[in-house]
C-alpha cells in the first residue's frame, strides 16, 4: 500500500471510532429498491479491481500474501450522486452482503469521507492528540454484530471547539449494492467537494486515540474523486 492509500486509510478508520457510542437508528431496509428520483443527477464514480482487500497492507498474491477478506466488504464501484435535494451515496461490492455477516473481530464498515471545504481541516475529534484531518463528514452503514445502521458525521461543529453531531441516516442493502440517502441540507448543499469511500474493520475494544482499526479498502486507492466528475 503506498503512503497516500496508507494516509487515507488511517483517516477513514479513525473517523469510525467515533460510532461506538450506542444511536437510535432505523432497521436496514433489505432487498427493497430506494427511493425514486425524477430530477436530473450529478454523479461522480469511481471502480476498484475486485481482490485487492486485504486485512492489513502488505501483499495479496503469492507467499505469504495477507490473509483475503469476504467479498462483500471488497469494493468494487462507488458513487456519489445528487438526485434533487438528496444525495445518494452507492457502493457495489465483491459478493453479496449477508443479512448476519457475523463476526471477523469487529464491527464492519462502509464508509466515505466527504471533504466540502477546502480551506478547513477539522481538528481533534475523533482523532487523538489534536490531529487535523479535512473531512468534514463522513457517511457510513455498518454491521455491530446485531444489526445494520447508516450514521452521518458531522464534523464542522469541531471547528469551532464542539462536538462532532452523529445522526441517523436511511440505507438500502439490495444484493452487492450499498446505498445511503442523504439531505443535502444536511452537508451544506455543497456545489463540489471531493471524496473516497472504503471498508473498515473496527475492533470491538477499540478507544478514541488507539489504531485498533483495519482499512480492507479503498476507493479510489489513491487521492480523493471529485464530485461532480
Amino acid at each position: 500500500m503506498n503512503a497516500i492509500r496508507k494516509a487515507a486509510g488511517l483517516v477513514l478508520g479513525a473517523a469510525l471510532m467515533a460510532s461506538c457510542t450506542e444511536q437510535n437508528v432505523p432497521v436496514a431496509p433489505r432487498d427493497e429498491p430506494g427511493p425514486a428520483f425524477d430530477a436530473a443527477s450529478l454523479t461522480s464514480v469511481v471502480t476498484d479491481p475486485l481482490g485487492d482487500a486485504s486485512l492489513n497492507t502488505k501483499s495479496n498474491v503469492g507467499p505469504g500474501a495477507d490473509a483475503k477478506v469476504p467479498n462483500y466488504l471488497d469494493v468494487v464501484r462507488a458513487e456519489v450522486t445528487k438526485r434533487g435535494k438528496i444525495f445518494v451515496l452507492t457502493m457495489d461490492v465483491g459478493g453479496v452482503v449477508p443479512s448476519n455477516p457475523g463476526s471477523l473481530g469487529g464491527t464492519q464498515v462502509w464508509i466515505w469521507g466527504l471533504d466540502t471545504d477546502p480551506t478547513t481541516f477539522p481538528q481533534g475529534e475523533p482523532f487523538s492528540g489534536g490531529q487535523s484531518a479535512p473531512w468534514e463528514f463522513f457517511v457510513d452503514v455498518e454491521w455491530d454484530g446485531a444489526q445494520f445502521k447508516g450514521l452521518l458525521f458531522d464534523r464542522r461543529p469541531v471547528l469551532s471547539g464542539g462536538p462532532e453531531l452523529v445522526t441517523p441516516v436511511t440505507f438500502t442493502i439490495v444484493g452487492t449494492e450499498i446505498q445511503l440517502f442523504v439531505p443535502a441540507s444536511a452537508l451544506g448543499d455543497p456545489s463540489a467537494f471531493a471524496w473516497g469511500a472504503g471498508t473498515v474493520l473496527r475492533h470491538s475494544d477499540t478507544h478514541l486515540g488507539t489504531e485498533g482499526f483495519q482499512t480492507l479498502d479503498l476507493a479510489p486507492d489513491a487521492g480523493l474523486a471529485p464530485w461532480p466528475q
